[in-house]
């Protein structure tokens, strides 16, 4: 769980500071999934499920789902800082940080609310199934949950606090500028021939 979680990071480091050219963007997603993880901890004491491989799997496969709502968020919070005028100053950019995540955190948290129930038929499983995959359930249940609850209150306080500086429009992104001349020949030929 450990490699995972710092494999992890690294790779939402890069796919952030590079599709985003800024690195205290990163800090937000990446600050986020080990709290998740530490979050999700707490229920699993509370209910009795141990630590073993099929509960901490849980938890590395619930990882790709935790850091996608931060990083929806940051990157929505980016689209709206870069269209507010510098001489706006701190108080413009917190309303931009504000109305971004207001904008996509209720569909962010019942996506994600949607993936913890779709979930919940393995709770149903009986006999030796139910004992191999409750653990694997119940933890990346409570991972989800607390990435949910996360997303909707620390996620906007840490782009408060860590996202500052120049923040540059998409458009001025040249490896966003390279991946969207190659997509567009194909995307238009795909809406061109059905």
């Amino acid at each position: 769980l450990r490699r995972t979680l710092i494999e992890e990071m690294i790779v939402v480091a890069l796919v952030i500071v590079v599709f985003l050219f800024h690195f205290r963007s990163a800090l937000v997603p990446i600050t986020v999934l080990p709290i998740a993880i530490a979050v999700s901890f707490l229920p699993m004491y509370l209910l009795g499920v141990s630590s073993n491989i099929m509960s901490l799997g849980g938890l590395a496969l619930a990882i790709g789902v935790l850091v996608d709502a931060s990083i929806v968020m940051v990157e929505n919070a980016h689209r709206h800082l870069a269209g507010v005028d510098p001489a706006a100053g701190r108080s413009g950019r917190e309303s931009a940080i504000v109305a971004a995540s207001q904008q996509v955190g209720r569909p962010i948290f019942f996506s994600l609310i949607i993936i913890v129930v779709s979930f919940l038929p393995v709770f149903l499983l009986t006999g030796e199934e139910g004992r191999l995959f409750h653990p694997l359930a119940f933890t990346k249940t409570f991972a989800i949950a607390a990435a949910s609850l996360l997303s909707v209150t620390l996620v906007p306080v840490l782009m408060v606090v860590w996202m500052r500086g120049h923040i540059r429009p998409e458009e001025q992104n040249p490896i966003a500028m390279f991946f969207r001349r190659l997509y567009a020949p194909v995307l238009n030929g795909a809406l061109r021939f059905p």
